[in-house]
C-alpha cells in the first residue's frame, strides 16, 4: 500500500462519524452524520433505515458524497471522497454489521429497527486535505485496489 494510502486509511480508521451527501429527486442535496466503519480496500460501510428519505434517494441515484473531518479545530485534516451505494443483501446484513461493531463501538441508534439495512460506499475519487505543515495541501489519492467482488451486494 502506498504511504499516503495508509496516512489516509489510518485516519479515517481513528474517527467515527462521516457526513454523507445524497441528491433528492429534485436534485437537492442532503447531508446526513453517519457512523461508519472502513476496511482495507477503502470500502465505507453505513446503516440506515428504510423509512427515511435517504434510503430511496441511493436506491435512485447511487453517486454520494461523504466527508470525514478532524474534530479539532487545528490542524485541518479532512478526507473527502465520491463514490457509489451497493446495498448489502439481506442475508449478509449480520455479518457485516459484526464487521461495522468491531470497528466502531459507537451507540448504534438505528441497528434494531425492522427495516434496518445497510449499504457499502465504493470510493471513484478521494482527495487528502492536510494543514499539519501550517499550509494546506490537497492531494487526490491514487486508488490502487486489488480486483474484488462482492457477495454481499443485495440485487437491484
Amino acid at each position: 500500500m502506498a504511504p499516503l494510502n495508509r496516512i489516509v486509511l489510518d485516519f479515517l480508521n481513528g474517527h467515527r462519524k462521516a457526513l454523507l451527501a445524497v441528491v433528492s429527486p429534485d436534485h437537492r442535496p442532503k447531508v446526513s452524520l453517519m457512523l461508519y466503519a472502513i476496511d482495507e480496500n477503502f470500502h465505507f460501510y453505513f446503516g440506515t433505515r428504510q423509512a427515511f428519505k435517504k434510503y430511496a434517494w441511493m436506491q435512485e441515484n447511487a453517486q454520494v458524497s461523504l466527508a470525514v473531518a478532524e474534530e479539532a479545530l487545528d490542524p485541518l485534516r479532512v478526507v473527502e471522497v465520491q463514490g457509489v451505494v451497493h446495498f448489502i443483501a439481506p442475508d449478509k446484513t449480520e455479518e457485516t454489521l459484526r464487521f461495522f461493531e468491531s470497528k466502531n463501538p459507537s451507540k448504534y441508534y438505528v441497528k434494531g429497527a425492522e427495516d434496518f439495512v445497510m449499504f457499502r460506499v465504493e470510493p471513484e475519487h478521494v482527495r487528502w486535505l492536510d494543514a499539519t505543515s501550517g499550509e494546506l495541501t490537497m492531494t487526490d489519492v491514487e486508488l490502487v485496489l486489488p480486483e474484488h467482488t462482492h457477495e454481499d451486494e443485495h440485487a437491484a
